[in-house]
């Protein structure tokens, strides 16, 4: 009994020591001005950034039911980490957040692809000892979670924030720097005495400046542009797929379809990106890209050409509608 006394009475005594010294170190910390580290975010970013498993994917989306990549790691990050200032783009995050090396990524960390930057996603945990990430990606139409690849050039980043887990010093390897592009020569511009507008006027009464077009309609025509020369496209799958790619509204790739997703709009109010139609027998469509000049799909040349807008019978200017 005696022996049972003194047991509880050695554990009691250790008891308030621990509790002294664990108050002693509450005080400690309050003297110095410091409070208790705030839980890391990275598992609450990592279980946010799954709950949007299986949306859909849309460039430029940041959610809530669509994303592209970039829009998926800024959200999750923004919105549940609180991370401040992070970037928009993938090629920003990348300069933005804090290199690390491959074996020191953490679920939470952001991996990119590509040099310069094509591609971003957020490390998701192993699988079997394989990094995973939770992505949004084009090639799968949605945001998935799968394992990492190592095509190419990958790197790996940590966002910065207050109790960011240290990176171990490591020295970061050269970035293979691109091959410079030759000088892309002048697009073909198919002279108005070309046997394919024979006997064709061009078309009157458009402005010599054009109406103000949306950074859609803009990307749209860039994009359209670049594929001068190519011989893979029809005129309805050129407009209807680069539109979606510059960020509109998807459109099947049908005659029937471009009118339900486009207005009339008059020729003197033209814009860079606006659809030139040309109704039956011809039953063709172009891209209005300016200074009288429009780019197609042409059946008769086989091939996407830059020319002048041609006036025929039932000629029409459209705009996509939104």
């Amino acid at each position: 009994m005696e022996h049972d006394r003194r047991r509880h009475g050695a554990l009691r005594a250790l008891l308030v020591v621990l509790t002294c010294l664990g108050l002693g170190s509450a005080s400690l910390a309050a003297a110095h001005g410091g409070a208790a580290a705030p839980p890391d975010p990275a598992a609450a970013v990592v279980a946010a950034a799954r709950t949007h498993v299986g949306a859909g994917y849309a460039w430029g989306a940041s959610g809530p039911t669509s994303y592209d990549c970039s829009g998926l790691t800024s959200s999750v990050w923004t919105q549940v980490g609180h991370a401040t200032r992070m970037p928009r783009t993938s090629a920003q995050q990348q300069a933005w957040a804090v290199p690390i090396p491959v074996e020191q990524a953490l679920p939470g960390d952001l991996v990119f692809f590509g040099a310069p930057v094509t591609h971003v996603g957020l490390i998701s945990g192993r699988d079997h000892g394989a990094l995973t990430l939770i992505d949004a990606s084009a090639s799968r139409k949605g945001v998935v979670e799968r394992r990492v690849w190592f095509t190419g050039t990958v790197r790996f980043g940590r966002v910065p924030r207050p109790g960011m887990p240290a990176v171990r010093p490591w020295q970061p390897a050269a970035v293979p720097t691109a091959t410079p592009k030759p000088t892309p020569k002048p697009a073909p511009l198919v002279s108005p005495h070309d046997p394919a507008l024979r006997g064709k006027a061009p078309l009157a009464g458009l402005p010599a400046r054009p109406a103000d077009s949306t950074a859609t309609m803009l990307r749209f025509a860039a994009l359209v542009r670049a594929q001068v020369g190519t011989t893979t496209w029809t005129d309805t799958g050129l407009v209807t797929s680069l539109w979606h790619r510059a960020g509109g509204a998807a459109c099947p790739d049908s005659r029937a379809a471009l009118r339900q997703h486009t207005h009339r709009v008059p020729v003197g109010s033209a814009a860079v990106g606006d659809l030139v139609v040309y109704a039956a027998p011809a039953d063709h469509v172009g891209v209005y890209v300016g200074g009288g000049l429009m780019v197609d799909a042409s059946r008769s040349l086989g091939h996407v050409v830059l020319r002048p807008v041609w006036d025929a019978a039932g000629v029409q200017l459209v705009r996509w509608n939104g």
